[in-house]
């Protein structure tokens, strides 16, 4: 049988593009979190709708066209909910839960990323994005100091708010967090329920290591006992604990964030310990030699960030983060700061 100069090609072009269909399926999948992807997106919504159904399972539909590098513009229908607490009492735009249905996200960036928190800015104001490049910061600083995180993606986003049939477009840095379940899968570890709980079910070295990450941002705003801005994790020994939510942290510094009364401090700029003693020594000592390992990747994760905020706010921040490393690497300071403050 010949087979003619024609048919050739086309037999070729079709073992070429089914040899690259699943590489193609597997880009779109594995890019969400991937750097340099540009992500833009664009949803319309009535802050009414969105904003008077606060139940966790409530949810309204809506569009949202995006695109980014290599990713070609596309429009899906996506559920919507608004979440958090604190934020959401006082905030113009609210931090929002979204999820994709299984047959819209097919064959798209968000085939297996369908649950995602997205945070935006809290007011409609000048400067607003800084506080939300703070914050992504913290997440990245988080980044070199455990394997096991909340990854994240910023994202370009334009909301457009229908009003009294008018339509108000408002524009802002966001960033997508995704869903615990995920790194749960990742590490092959399981999500634990949201109830209340024993810290010293934590091990040693995420306790301590979340606990004194905490100090290194200046955030009080958690709780192992009750999950307070707290996903745990079950490695099938002890659970892991990683902390999100770091708008009222010193880091951060957000012009809403007040400091605990019962911590006695005057500003959330101001660092205290919150772990607890019954840690190992040996552990702690090797977390701090990790922490002090890693001073380099987090000053130049901090840099990344350069330009994103004004140059004052960059330097105050610089200056913080370098306030932490003073007092971890000096055995006096770090003594008298961090060990002799744990609790219990």
């Amino acid at each position: 049988m010949k087979i003619n100069k024609q048919t050739k090609k086309i037999l070729l072009l079709s073992i070429l593009y089914f040899l690259n269909f699943e590489n193609i399926i597997f880009s779109q999948d594995s890019n969400l979190f991937s750097d340099n992807i540009n992500l833009k997106a664009q949803l319309s919504f009535d802050f009414k709708d969105l904003y008077k159904n606060t139940n966790d399972s409530t949810f309204i539909k809506t569009q949202m066209v995006y695109s980014g590098n290599d990713i070609s513009e596309d429009t899906i229908t996506v559920r919507i909910r608004v979440r958090g607490n604190f934020r959401k009492k006082i905030c113009y735009f609210k931090p929002m839960r979204l999820e994709i249905r299984k047959k819209q996200a097919e064959n798209t960036i968000f085939e297996n990323n369908r649950k995602l928190k997205i945070v935006v800015p809290c007011q409609n104001e000048k400067n607003k994005d800084e506080l939300i490049y703070k914050e992504m910061l913290a997440y990245k600083l988080y980044e070199n100091l455990s394997d096991i995180h909340l990854k994240t993606q910023p994202i370009s986003l334009k909301i457009i708010e229908t009003k009294n049939e008018k339509e108000i477009e408002h524009t802002m840095f966001a960033f997508l967090i995704e869903d615990d379940s995920k790194v749960a899968k990742r590490h092959e570890i399981k999500k634990f329920p949201k109830k209340r709980t024993s810290p010293l079910n934590v091990s040693d070295s995420s306790a301590i290591n979340f606990a004194l990450f905490s100090y290194m941002i200046g955030n009080a705003d958690w709780s192992l006992a009750y999950q307070h801005n707290v996903e745990m994790f079950f490695n099938g020994r002890k659970l892991v604990a990683v902390p999100y939510d770091f708008d009222h942290s010193g880091l951060v510094n957000a012009y809403y964030a007040k400091p605990n009364p019962m911590l006695k401090i005057s500003s959330v700029t101001e660092r205290v310990y919150r772990g607890l003693c019954r840690r190992d020594p040996k552990v702690f000592s090797a977390i701090r030699n990790r922490y002090i390992s890693k001073e380099m990747e987090i000053f130049n994760t901090l840099n990344n960030f350069k330009g994103k905020v004004n140059d004052k706010e960059f330097k105050r921040v610089n200056e913080y983060i370098q306030s932490f490393y003073d007092i971890i690497k000096s055995d006096i300071d770090f003594k008298s700061k961090i060990l002799s403050k744990c609790r219990g």
